[in-house]
């Protein structure tokens, strides 16, 4: 299962190896830029009782900086053609 987003072939694989890092690195989810709290930060891709923030994690596993896309229905698309859910926070 893949999905390209700016020219780069985005797998369900790789989306869950960076959800697993993301979980390394931020035991407590909120510690990546007090997201959860944060109004701009509206969407979370939820993954075995987690939210993660779509943003970051697809721009881990793409390669492309978080300043060269939106977030919102952008963002979404991919995770949801890869299977994932994308609740609202």
């Amino acid at each position: 299962m893949s999905f390209e987003f700016k020219g780069t072939l985005v797998t369900r694989d790789a989306v869950l190896r960076a959800l697993r890092k993301f979980e390394q690195d931020y035991p407590d989810t909120n510690d990546y830029d007090s997201w959860l709290e944060k109004k701009n930060y509206q969407y979370a891709v939820q993954f075995n009782g987690r939210l993660f923030p779509p943003k970051y994690i697809l721009s881990e596993v793409s390669g492309t900086s978080t300043k060269e896309f939106t977030g919102g229905e952008q963002t979404n698309r991919v995770f949801r053609a890869l299977g994932f859910e994308v609740v609202s926070k």
